[in-house]
């Protein structure tokens, strides 16, 4: 019987080593080198890349349009809290439907006013009780809310829209599930 023997080979190089690579560590030393998004960094002696410049990039936090947004942002999801949770009143008999005319636009309040006459089997589970709104800014002046409301041990969902003209936000579009 005759005996394989079977041996290992070392693994291919894919890569030159460091010590051929052209730029010594005495080369590389106060060297700048382009990285992503145009930032120049350096290279330190020990080849790692350290950032020598930062560029101010729209993401930092400090740019003035992302704070008007911010604001907006917070003004809409309190107009969309409160506006919904008296929705949810009106369509409870707690209020009554005029009551949403300063909020919302004519078609909502009469989509409202609709399911408040045909919706009342949905009454007897429970109080609605808004658990939960998420606002998605559109473009300048135009938010999609989304959220939930329980009534008893039942969940259900909600989505509007709210958009802001002359100051003032409307729920122009209402969703009930």
């Amino acid at each position: 019987m005759v005996e394989s023997r079977r041996s290992l080979s070392h693994a291919p190089k894919c890569e030159p080593p460091l010590r051929d690579d052209p730029l010594t560590p005495d080369a590389v030393r106060g060297a700048t080198l382009p990285c992503r998004h145009g930032v120049v960094s350096s290279m330190s002696a020990h080849g790692m890349v350290t950032p020598a410049a930062r560029r101010r990039s729209p993401h930092t936090g400090r740019c003035t349009s992302y704070a008007a947004t911010d604001e907006n942002g917070l003004a809409a999801k309190r107009f969309a809290e409160r506006s919904l949770r008296l929705v949810l009143e009106v369509l409870d008999g707690r209020r009554g439907a005029p009551q949403l005319r300063p909020l919302a636009a004519p078609a909502v309040i009469s989509a409202v006013e609709t399911l408040v006459r045909a919706c009342a089997a949905d009454r007897r589970l429970g109080v609605a009780v808004l658990v939960g709104v998420h606002i998605v800014p559109v473009r300048p002046g135009v938010v999609e809310v989304f959220g939930g409301y329980e009534r008893g041990t039942r969940r259900f969902a909600l989505a509007a829209r709210i958009v802001a003209r002359r100051g003032e936000w409307r729920v122009t579009a209402l969703r009930l599930r």
